[in-house]
Order: C-alpha cells, then structure tokens, then sequence
C-alpha cells in the first residue's frame, strides 16, 4: 500500500499552510505545464492570492468538475476563472476565489528555483506560445525520426 497521499487528503494541509502566510511546495504531476514544468522532479511553491486571480497567474485549484489543476488563468468569467495548461488545448472553469488554494510564487526548475517576479520568467511569460510551439515542433520532429528509424 502506498503512503503517498491524494491531492484531495492534502488539500486542507495545503489549504491550512498557505492561509497561515506560509509558503506550500510540491512536486508537480503530469505533462499539462511543458515547458515550464515537467512530470515529476520539478516543484512549485504557493503563496496565498493577494486578492483577485489576473489572466497569467499560475494558480492550484479544484474545478467545477472536482479536478485539481496547476494551470494558467487565461480568462476571468462570471466571477470565477477559465484556466488552461500551457501545453493544453482545453480549458477548465474555477467558480470563485473559494476554489483557488494557492497561486504560484515560484518552480523549481531542474534544481533551479523561478520566481515568478524574476526575468526568466517574464520572459518565458511573454513569449511562451512561440516557445510552445517550438517544443512541441521539436518533439513531432524526434518522433518521426524515431519513427523512421524504427522502420
């Protein structure tokens, strides 16, 4: 039996850490984030919002449909937030600021902490579809080649 928990166990720890003015850290999970973060080994650190999510913000929330995501406020409405992985296609929907644990302050990249007031990564910020597109180019390009000498 593992003794990892569930994002739904340690919601009222983070929850609780981060209210208290503290900073919450973990590991992130899954591919939604490339290329700012990838699966596993790279880490976030969450601060409590100080008031209203903005479009850009990397925030930890659970969605309308119960789902915990580490994603990007790419629209406000109706009072809540539409929310999107830099490397997704669809979007997803937080109702409120009740629904929001924390908002990103910092990654730890590789080793290497980003704070999100730094140039890195305003930078990466600012053109991070081009860079987006680049990577995924990249990676359909490895993947023909792999294909091709598989053959």
């Amino acid at each position: 039996m593992s003794d990892k928990k569930s994002l739904r166990e340690l919601e009222p720890e983070l929850r609780a850490v981060i209210e208290s003015g503290r900073v919450a850290e973990f590991e992130t999970h899954g591919f939604s984030m490339i290329p700012l973060l990838h699966d596993g080994g790279d880490r976030v650190r969450l601060v409590k919002p100080r008031g209203k999510l903005a479009v850009g913000d990397v925030a930890f929330c659970v969605t309308d449909t119960g789902k915990y995501v580490l994603h990007r406020v790419v629209e406000l409405k109706d009072g809540g937030y539409v929310f999107k992985g830099d490397n997704c296609i669809g979007t997803e929907f937080c109702k409120g600021d009740s629904d929001v644990i924390g908002v990103a302050c910092a990654f730890i990249r590789r080793g290497r902490l980003i704070e999100t007031n730094s140039f890195q990564y305003k930078f990466y910020c600012r053109f991070r579809k081009p860079i987006l597109r680049l990577w995924q180019l990249f990676w359909k390009i490895a993947d023909k080649l792999v294909t091709l000498k598989n053959k």
